[in-house]
């Protein structure tokens, strides 16, 4: 681990822990600011994550970075943004109106963890709507993976949500990493909680109905979070939806999320079933593990041979721009944080993507008081419960 003795509350000048020099600030947070950083000892681009300290919430902020890096940095998977390095640093300065709240005197945790090029799936989602069918079972499972391998070693997530899921760009293959284990716990051994009693943590869109209720959460609320990311992009929206999220979250303690059908028409049964399983309110309902959830993911797609084939590079459409080379910024040049540092001259490929056609149901069609329109599917029958579908495709939680 790193760190640093330099004067306090430092500028863009100054290498964070006399070894990270600032590029561009990239993101910002209640609690953490992001930097896109050249790490001087080995002349890579990296990001650096730095607590942003926040008054009364300084010392619970600060367990729970600590705890993010101590965590993410156990964990080794292809689908998990890798943990490089972290240690304490004294603080940047932030930018005119996003100021550190408490004594910029004393140093504050930072984490550094690779780079990667690319964007959050929110934003991919944002820009082209509802995702096609096989982007669908590759990210599907793909997270799975990344989740199962945080869970066998005793870590649950605890806010999965696309805004946590890097897209990187790339033109052969379709690629996520999940990022952002600050919430996350251990399930095993010595437990110790960072918030009070019954306290919710996570976002309230994804939160799973035993969160709700200000449970800890374990490995099946993972799963019930990435059943809802995989049920927005496949439709495009939330299956519970109100006027504040926490009312949303109320919703699901009461109600089963809507058919995807509802919302679109060229889904499959199978993957329908699938996701709408992983949604049950009971933990005891849904899949064993996010590895069973993976197996009924390849289960549903193969359930639609012929229909939606895997096609490579189909996620990246025009050319290329050329990535620029990146240069340490003299001292004397160096612009403060807060003035013209926004993530700066890399705009991703993976946006140039168009929006595709999805055969949506009508908004009259659509209420969550009536009946789900199915059209594509009324000469098959009606979809079956999940319980009495075994005789006809199996049982869904062991594909």
């Amino acid at each position: 681990m790193g760190s640093a003795q330099i004067p306090p509350t430092q500028n863009a000048t100054l290498p964070l822990a006399e070894r990270y020099q600032v590029l561009a600030r990239v993101g910002i947070g209640g609690t953490a600011v992001v930097y896109r950083c050249m790490d001087l000892h080995t002349e890579r681009i990296v990001a650096v994550k730095v607590l942003r300290t926040n008054g009364p919430l300084i010392p619970e902020a600060a367990a729970r970075f600590r705890r993010e890096a101590h965590l993410a940095s156990t964990l080794s998977h292809f689908h998990v943004v890798r943990v490089l390095d972290y240690g304490y640093t004294v603080p940047l300065m932030v930018a005119p109106n996003a100021s550190w709240e408490s004594d910029d005197t004393q140093p504050v945790p930072y984490l550094t963890m690779e780079y990667i090029y690319g964007t959050t799936l929110k934003e991919l989602v944002r820009r082209i709507g509802p995702l096609p069918l096989s982007w669908v079972w590759r990210l599907g499972e793909q997270l799975c993976g990344a989740l199962s391998a945080a869970h066998a070693r005793g870590v649950v997530h605890r806010d999965v949500k696309p805004q946590n899921v890097m897209i990187v760009d790339s033109r052969l293959e379709l690629l996520a990493k999940l990022t952002d284990f600050g919430i996350a716990r251990q399930v095993s051994g010595d437990q110790t909680t960072l918030t009070a009693t019954g306290q919710v943590i996570g976002t309230p869109d994804y939160l799973s109905p035993e969160q709700v209720l200000g449970e800890p959460g374990g490995p099946s609320s993972d799963l019930y979070a990435l059943g809802i990311v995989l049920y927005e992009l496949i439709t495009g929206r939330l299956p519970f939806e109100a006027d504040t999220p926490l009312a949303a979250a109320s919703r699901r303690m009461v109600s089963d999320a809507p058919p995807l059908t509802a919302y679109r028409r060229d889904l499959p049964r199978p993957l329908q079933e699938v996701i709408l399983l992983a949604l049950r309110r009971a933990p005891s309902e849904r899949y064993a593990d996010v590895a069973e959830f993976a197996q009924a993911l390849r289960w549903s797609r193969e359930r639609s041979p012929g229909k939606y084939p895997e096609q490579r590079g189909e996620w990246v459409l025009g050319p290329r721009p050329p990535r620029q080379r990146e240069e340490r910024v003299p001292v004397d040049d160096a612009p403060e944080l807060g003035q013209n540092l926004v993530d700066p001259e890399y705009q991703s490929t993976i946006l140039r993507v168009a929006p595709i056609s999805v055969p949506a149901v009508p908004k009259e069609e659509a209420g969550a008081e009536q009946e789900p329109a199915t059209p594509d599917l009324e000469t098959e029958g009606p979809l079956p419960d999940p319980e009495s579908a075994e005789e006809e495709w199996g049982d869904l939680r062991t594909p």
